[in-house]
């Protein structure tokens, strides 16, 4: 399994403090940065010329990484990626026009456009393999919800040195170390208020051109983390020096890569480019947008995976006729699914012997607090005694926070427990932390493990699977119903859809159902129906589809 960054808060310190800082003492290192500030502004063009800048124009090619999700994607690229840029250097208005040709989850090729007028956000095209396949899962045309909104707005802020020192210009300069100046972010209409992380310009004071910026962020599994974009490769048009290599790097690893190209400054474009009327956009949430600005490349993760999970996670019921209702798994009183529209993680709680086991914590705390209520309002109000995860991947994984807020043990694979228990230590204050100095006990499975008596035992096995590492993954086998809970092994709706993926997709397909079937067989269970925790239809529960699949 790869080190999944930094582990510790003293290395996110250590991350921030990466150019020379001489002097500690506040007022002397603000005031060295008041005259560096004037010579960053001298070396990107000139302060008049930065201006008179209003909007810039550029084309980007890029690749999309992950760390998270070992052993796929092979070497951790996820998908080649291009997209040209209008955008507002005062950071409220954007248009992206993207093509992306994805390798992992699935080789899906697809484009879509992103109009940003303020708080107004419209979204055209398709945005991934569920999105052109899955429209009654509600992502075809993928709103422009707050959090994503957000998010964008502050990676463009990122991604623009003009953008960041034209906004550094409009307020006081503060900072606590010589070379590092706080962007006036949070008091900008693109900010949140001053209790959020500011970000950070990093000056090289050798050229007085940027470095890079930075940001304290949440990832809903690691906690606090850093997302750095570092500047490369400088140019100059109109006047203007602008970098063409833009490095993304969250939490020491790199998850984009982009060149840049075609730069133009105060492009000649139509006044209507960048609005949108209130019919056109999506509604806005500010407290929404807060999170989506607050963890702002998780969307960009899931996105390039061909799967964007940017959903309001307060949905818990269903309106869409190929959504799923959260309500008692057929034919078993004793378990509960909590689902809903737009949702496409789902929470199974168990009754076992007087408490519940949740199954599965995504994708973040908030989701997990919603289950909990909802769990807590439709189905029991027995304690939380285990908390099981099928596997370590952030979207299974990032409300485990959430989930253990009641108490509970923590049930993960082997081979997860050592990286659980670490990201279990790591800080996590950008977002509450639901168990902040609650020591939480880790039980690793590594064959199987049996929970409850009667009608409500459950078998926990580890399975072997190219979509996990080793002793990683669990698959939860419930006897008295021959029923089989996991995920992405197979995901419901699948084998409606096979037909039009392409041949590389439908042979992963293929072997993951392998995984599942050969397990089932192995083990000589008997098993007439499966659930998972992902889930795009309401007609596919029959164990012999999975079988069908793999024979294919």
């Amino acid at each position: 399994m790869k080190k999944l960054g930094k582990i510790l808060w003293l290395s996110i310190i250590a991350t921030l403090a990466i150019v020379s800082c001489k002097k500690d003492d506040e007022t002397t290192a603000s005031n060295d940065n008041k005259a560096l500030f004037a010579k960053v502004e001298e070396a990107l063009g000139g302060k008049a010329n930065l201006s008179s800048a209003l909007t810039i124009t550029y084309k980007s090619t890029g690749e999309a990484f992950e760390f998270q999700e070992d052993p796929e994607p092979v070497n951790g690229k996820v998908a080649d990626f291009d997209y040209s840029l209008i955008y507002n250097l005062n950071g409220t208005q954007s248009k992206q026009s993207w093509n992306v040709n994805a390798d992992y989850a699935f080789a899906t090729d697809f484009s879509f456009v992103e109009t940003i007028d303020h708080t107004k956000g419209k979204s055209e095209g398709t945005t991934g393999t569920f999105s052109a396949n899955f429209s009654g899962f509600g992502v075809t045309g993928d709103p422009m919800f707050s959090t994503k909104l957000a998010a964008r707005q502050k990676t463009l802020l990122m991604s623009s040195p003009i953008a960041i020192t034209k906004m550094i210009a409009k307020g006081a300069i503060q900072s606590t170390k010589a070379g590092i100046i706080n962007v006036n972010f949070n008091t900008s209409p693109l900010g949140f208020g001053s209790d959020t992380p500011d970000i950070q310009l990093v000056i090289d004071t050798d050229t007085n051109l940027p470095i890079k910026s930075q940001v304290l962020e949440n990832d809903p599994l690691l906690g606090d983390v850093v997302y750095e974009v570092v500047y490369e490769k400088w140019e100059t048009s109109n006047d203007l020096k602008y970098p063409t290599r833009l490095t993304h790097i969250l939490d020491g690893n790199i998850i984009r890569k982009e060149s840049i190209s075609e730069v133009k400054i105060n492009p000649e474009i139509e006044n209507t480019e960048l609005t949108l009327t209130n019919e056109e956009a999506f509604s806005y949430n500010a407290n929404e947008a807060k999170f989506g600005h607050l963890s702002s490349q998780f969307h960009f993760r899931t996105l390039l995976q061909t799967f964007p999970i940017d959903f309001p996670v307060e949905i818990v019921t269903q309106s869409s006729p190929l959504a799923l209702a959260s309500e008692l798994v057929a034919n078993d009183n004793n378990v509960y699914r909590v689902s809903g529209d737009f949702q496409s993680h789902y929470t199974y709680a168990f009754k076992i012997d007087g408490g519940l086991l949740l199954y599965d914590s995504p994708i973040n705390d908030r989701r997990s607090k919603v289950v909990l209520d909802k769990i807590r309002q439709d189905f029991s109000t027995d304690p939380i005694t285990y908390v099981v995860h099928s596997h370590n991947h952030f979207d299974h994984t990032g409300g485990l926070r959430g989930s253990l807020a009641e108490g509970g043990d923590l049930i993960v694979g082997q081979g997860s427990k050592s990286f659980i228990e670490n990201v279990l230590q790591r800080p996590s204050t950008v977002l509450p932390n639901p168990i902040a100095n609650t020591p939480i006990n880790v039980t690793g499975v590594t064959d199987v493990m049996t929970i409850g008596t009667g009608d409500e035992k459950v078998a926990l096995y580890t399975i072997s699977t190219l979509h996990a590492e080793e002793d990683d993954y669990i698959v939860l086998y419930k006897p008295a119903t021959k029923t089989i809970y996991f995920n992405d092994l197979y995901n419901p709706g699948f084998i409606n859809v096979f037909d039009t993926f392409k041949t590389e997709d439908q042979q992963r397909m293929i072997a993951l159902a392998k995984d599942i079937v050969n397990f089932v067989d192995d083990k000589n269970l008997a098993v007439t129906t499966f659930h998972c925790s992902h889930g795009f239809t309401t007609l596919d529960f029959d164990f012999k589809t999975i079988r069908d699949i793999s024979q294919k």
